[in-house]
C-alpha cells in the first residue's frame, strides 16, 4: 500500500495486532472480485422513486448538463424592480405570480439552483391541479429554510426530505406531494426494459426507516426519500365523470359547508373581540377597580408607581352577515375587462337545515375541473354568509343591486340589505369605498373591515377551494376524491 509517513507506523501496528488476533485476511490485496451469484436487473419505476440515494430530478439534471450545453434563459419583461433575497442584488419582476428568484439568471447555481427549478415545476403542477397560486416569495423562503435545516443536520445542501418538509410548511401537503412527484420522476425510465425488472422496498436496502405522514398522503422515508401509498381512482375515458352533471339539482359537500360555517363564526367572534378592545381604555386606579387591573398597562408604566385599571364599554349590536373577498372583479358595464371573467359562476345557495345559512358567491366554473364522477372543483372569488337560512334569494338577479360596480360590492350590498344585525363583517384585500359606508349608515348598519392579510393564509386557502356535486347521491362516495377540509 501507499500512505503518508505520518500514518505508516500506525498502519503497521494495526496490521500486526490483527494478525495476533487471528485476522490473517485483514490486509487484502487489490484484485478483481468475482461474484457468481450476482445478477443484473432493471429497477422498476416505483422502486426508482424510493431507493435511489439521490433524487431522480438531480440525476436527470446531471445527465442533461454533461451531454448538452444549457439553453440560454430568456430575458425577463421590464417591470417593477425586486430585490433578490439570496444575492442581495436587484432584478426585474415579470409577473406578480412569479418568485423573485425566477428573474435571477445567475443568482443561484449548482444544487440549490436545480432545487429551485424543481420547486418551480412543482408550483406549476400545483396550480394546474388546485387552481391556486403560491404567494410571491414562497420559493425563496422555502429554499432558505431547507438550507438552514440541512445545516443543522450537518449537510451543505438540502436533500429531498428537508425540501419536502419545507414545502409542506410554506405551502401545504398538496404542494409537498407535487415536489415529491417531480423530484422522483426519472425521465428515461422505460416500461420495456432490456433486463428483468426488480421491485425493491425501502426496508430491502436499509434497516433504519422512518415514516412521515402527510394528509391526505402517506409517505415513507429512507435516505430522505418518500413513497406515496395508495392511488385515487382515475377516469376511464375523458369526459366520463362530467356526464353525471345534467339539468337538475346540484348540491354542496357537507364537510366543506361545516368548515365554512365554522370560519364564519370565527370571524364574528374575532370582530366582537376587536370592537371590545377598541372601546376599552385604561386609567389610573383612584377609587374603583372598574373591570379589573390592567396588568399590561401597569407594567408598561411601572416607573410611575401607579396601578392602571381597565374600563370596558359594552358593544351594542352583534355581527350579522360575513362577506369574504379573495379577488374582486368588476361587474359588466362598470369598466370591466372585455376578456372572459376569471370567476364567471354566480350562485345563491339556500341552507339545507337550521345549522347552515344561505350563501351567495361568485367562483370559477366547477365544470372546467371535474375531479370525480359528478364532482366539480371550484375556487371562491368571494362569498357572503347569511343567517337565518332561507331568507336570501337570487342576489345576482336582484335589480336593487344593479348599481354595484364590482362583484364584491354586490355581495356587500346584499349583506347590508339582508342582515338583521347592526354589524356586517367585510374581509377583503381593499377596504370598501366611502359611498358604501354612507349607504350602510343610512340603513342603520356599520361595516367592520378586516384586511385579508391579517388572517391566516393557510386557513383562507382551505376554505377558498370547494366542490359542487351533481346530486345528493354523490355524497356517499365523494370523500374518495375530495381531501378533508
Amino acid at each position: 500500500m501507499v500512505c503518508g509517513l505520518h500514518h505508516a507506523r500506525a498502519v503497521v501496528e494495526r496490521v500486526a495486532a490483527g494478525r495476533e488476533r487471528g485476522l490473517a485476511e485483514l490486509p487484502a490485496p487489490l484484485r478483481r472480485v468475482r461474484r457468481r451469484e450476482a445478477a443484473l436487473h432493471h429497477l422498476s419505476r416505483e422502486s426508482s422513486r424510493e431507493v435511489l440515494s439521490e433524487c431522480a430530478f438531480l440525476n436527470a439534471a446531471f445527465e442533461r448538463a454533461r451531454t448538452a450545453a444549457p439553453a440560454p434563459r430568456p430575458a425577463p419583461e421590464p417591470s417593477a424592480d425586486v430585490v433578490d433575497l439570496f444575492s442581495g442584488r436587484r432584478a426585474t419582476r415579470a409577473s406578480p405570480y412569479r418568485d423573485e428568484a425566477d428573474e435571477a439568471p445567475d443568482g443561484l447555481a449548482g444544487r440549490v439552483g436545480a432545487l429551485l427549478d424543481l420547486c418551480r415545476e412543482a408550483r406549476r403542477r400545483h396550480a394546474d391541479a388546485t387552481g391556486t397560486e403560491l404567494r410571491p416569495g414562497t420559493l425563496h423562503g422555502l429554499l432558505r429554510y431547507a438550507c438552514r435545516y440541512a445545516l443543522t443536520e450537518g449537510s451543505l445542501g438540502p436533500d429531498l426530505y428537508q425540501l419536502a418538509v419545507a414545502a409542506r410548511g410554506f405551502a401545504d401537503d398538496s404542494y409537498a406531494h407535487e415536489v415529491w412527484e417531480v423530484a422522483t420522476d426519472y425521465p428515461w425510465q422505460t416500461d420495456r426494459p432490456e433486463f428483468t425488472p426488480i421491485d425493491l422496498d425501502l426496508r430491502d436496502v436499509a434497516e433504519n426507516v422512518r415514516t412521515i405522514r402527510f394528509r391526505p398522503l402517506t409517505m415513507q422515508r429512507r435516505r430522505r426519500l418518500m413513497k406515496v401509498v395508495g392511488k385515487r381512482p382515475r377516469e376511464r375515458k375523458p369526459g366520463d365523470w362530467a356526464e353525471r352533471f345534467g339539468e337538475g339539482v346540484i348540491c354542496s359537500y357537507p364537510p366543506e359547508d361545516v368548515a365554512l360555517e365554522h370560519y364564519g363564526a370565527f370571524l364574528r367572534k374575532r370582530t366582537v373581540r376587536v370592537l371590545s378592545e377598541e372601546m376599552s381604555r385604561a386609567v389610573r386606579f383612584s377609587s374603583s377597580l372598574h373591570d379589573g387591573v390592567d396588568i399590561r398597562e401597569t407594567l408598561r408604566n411601572w416607573h410611575e408607581g401607579h396601578i392602571y385599571v381597565r374600563i370596558q364599554q359594552l358593544v351594542r349590536g352583534q355581527p350579522g352577515d360575513v362577506v369574504v373577498i379573495f379577488e374582486d372583479e368588476p361587474m359588466p358595464g362598470h369598466g370591466g375587462p372585455r376578456a372572459a371573467p376569471k370567476y364567471p359562476w354566480l350562485m345563491t345557495w339556500q341552507g339545507e337545515h337550521a345549522e347552515e345559512g344561505d350563501l351567495a358567491l361568485y367562483a370559477t366554473d366547477p365544470m372546467e375541473r371535474v375531479i370525480g364522477p359528478g364532482i366539480g372543483r371550484s375556487l371562491y372569488g368571494g362569498f357572503a354568509l347569511h343567517r337565518p337560512p332561507g331568507t336570501m334569494f337570487s342576489v345576482w338577479e336582484d335589480p336593487f343591486f344593479r348599481d354595484a360596480r364590482s362583484k364584491a360590492e354586490l355581495l356587500l350590498l346584499a349583506a347590508l340589505d339582508h342582515t338583521t344585525e347592526h354589524f356586517v363583517v367585510f374581509v377583503a384585500p381593499d377596504p370598501p369605498r366611502q359611498g358604501m359606508r354612507q349607504l350602510a349608515r343610512r340603513l342603520g348598519k356599520k361595516i367592520i373591515y378586516t384586511p385579508l392579510g391579517q388572517l391566516s393564509p393557510i386557513a383562507l386557502r382551505k376554505i377558498q377551494r370547494f366542490h359542487v356535486l351533481s346530486d345528493h347521491g354523490v355524497r356517499a362516495h365523494a370523500r374518495e376524491y375530495i381531501d378533508a377540509p
